[in-house]
């Protein structure tokens, strides 16, 4: 069937890797580059199974010319879907019905055959890149550590005595007589800058 499947990761004003059905923005599919061949959608794709595996798994059906599993631009973890594009469409309808409900690694796979005239031009963009773990961890904390300018400075302090301000007003609005140093006093106190006399280098 080349009807849309409630399963796949298709969401309202977000971009789609297939075309609606109503569509007939053909301009926007593969079908003239890539006439003849078949798309297959898997969902339900265990962790364990990346790129190298889905290739070599499927390619007992035929040869594969492009797979693309889709993957998190934050974490590079995969998303649990991708797309293969097969050489011969006979090979790909054959390779969703058979694949369609498999049992992988406890999960169960969601296989599905697309036309070329549903599938977005753009779904194997980046399928060759080779995707990167990145410790965004690691990126904040260097980030957040590393010397501020004196601008960034003076809007960070800027800020936090705003959020002063509003926090003493919210406990006068309260009826509470409290008084505390509050940033402000820390600021001052931050921001003298002192230097060593040259009498006390010597």
């Amino acid at each position: 069937s080349s009807g849309i499947n409630a399963e796949w990761p298709l969401r309202p004003g977000k971009s789609m890797d297939v075309i609606s059905l109503e569509s007939k923005e053909q301009d926007l599919t593969l079908e003239n580059e890539y006439k003849g061949m078949g798309v297959v959608y898997v969902g339900h794709i265990p962790k364990s199974f990346q790129e190298k595996e889905m290739r070599s798994f499927f390619e007992q059906f035929g040869d594969i010319l492009k797979l693309r599993l889709s993957r998190s631009k934050k974490t590079a973890q995969s998303k649990g879907y991708a797309f293969i594009l097969f050489e011969d469409a006979d090979v790909a309808k054959i390779a969703a019905d058979t694949m369609n409900n498999y049992i992988l690694c406890g999960r169960v796979l969601k296989c599905q055959f697309i036309p070329m005239n549903k599938v977005h031009k753009d779904t194997f963009k980046g399928s060759g890149r080779e995707f990167r773990s990145i410790d965004w961890q690691a990126k904040s904390k260097r980030a957040h550590n590393r010397i501020k300018t004196i601008e960034e400075h003076q809007k960070s302090v800027k800020r936090l005595l705003k959020s002063d301000k509003k926090r003493r007003l919210r406990i006068a609005a309260l009826g509470i007589d409290y008084e505390f140093p509050g940033y402000a006093l820390t600021a001052s106190k931050s921001s003298r800058i002192t230097f060593d006399s040259p009498e006390a280098e010597d």
